[in-house]
């Protein structure tokens, strides 16, 4: 079965090198030491600021489902190969993305992942399909026909701002959300070269993007209730296989919970 949409979600570092060469560009500092100047200096300006632009991120992780027309799960997993750089990470995003042309589904991608890997495709001269910068194309906000941003979908286009996230929605539904790792701490896991932790975090990440998602669309009337709770259950089952084939979503399956409203 061809799959219809890819769920994703990204990690990424800071490229210090680039950031030291735009903004720090003849003082002579070390990569190091421009980078903790600009976290100084944004710190400086608003205490609670911690995100770098991302003009000065690359990506090390990209965890994504394939998902069927309906909605089922096809494949989990990670891109880039197994020699895995902020290179090969894009260039098979955009490879899958020309050949398969699935709907991209993330949260928040409108004003980050996407624009990240626009931004590393031109760093890298790789192809992008054409459709893609098409006047109603995936760039178009008003639209999911292409790209559903779960957050802009839940947010109506930012008419209002939800403290929690995808963290927030994940938990209404039992979900497990943001548990031990959080994004603030990628940066420092890298260094520690801890990579099966980043990657394990991006994939929780992405699960939870796919039952925001099956929720949507049980808000828009084009899944039922019943089945969006047995297609929660197949999932599971796949969570379950991941975990034991590969050692990833040990925690995911051990926060994994039903979906009981709140009142």
């Amino acid at each position: 079965m061809t799959f219809k949409y890819l769920v994703y979600d990204i990690e990424s570092i800071i490229n210090r090198p680039l950031l030291n060469k735009v903004l720090y560009a003849g003082e002579n500092l070390s990569d190091d030491e421009a980078y903790q100047k600009h976290v100084a200096e944004m710190q400086a300006e608003d205490p609670s600021r911690t995100f770098i632009n991302p003009a000065f991120h690359k990506p090390i992780s990209l965890a994504c489902l394939s998902v069927n027309a309906d909605y089922s799960i096809g494949h989990m997993g990670f891109l880039g190969g197994e020699q895995k750089t902020s290179a090969s990470i894009v260039k098979h995003f955009w490879t899958l993305y020309n050949e398969k042309k699935p709907v991209l589904v993330d949260f928040n991608g409108r004003g980050y992942d996407i624009r990240l890997l626009e931004l590393w495709a031109f760093q890298l001269g790789v192809i992008i399909d054409p459709r893609h910068f098409s006047k109603y194309g995936p760039r178009y906000r008003f639209s999911d026909e292409f790209h559903l941003d779960l957050h802009e979908f839940l947010t109506n286009n930012g008419a209002i701002r939800y403290r929690g996230g995808l963290d927030l929605f994940s938990k209404l539904l039992g979900k497990p959300g943001k548990m031990t790792t959080k994004g603030d701490m990628v940066e420092k896991l890298y260094e520690a070269k801890e990579f099966f932790q980043i990657d394990d975090y991006c994939l929780c990440d992405a699960l939870d993007t796919y039952f925001v998602f099956l929720r949507t669309r049980v808000m828009m009337g084009q899944l039922g209730l019943v089945r969006e709770q047995e297609l929660v259950g197949q999932a599971k089952k796949k969570i379950e296989k991941k975990n034991q084939e590969e050692g990833f979503l040990k925690s995911y399956l051990s926060n994994f919970g039903e979906w009981v409203p709140f009142e």
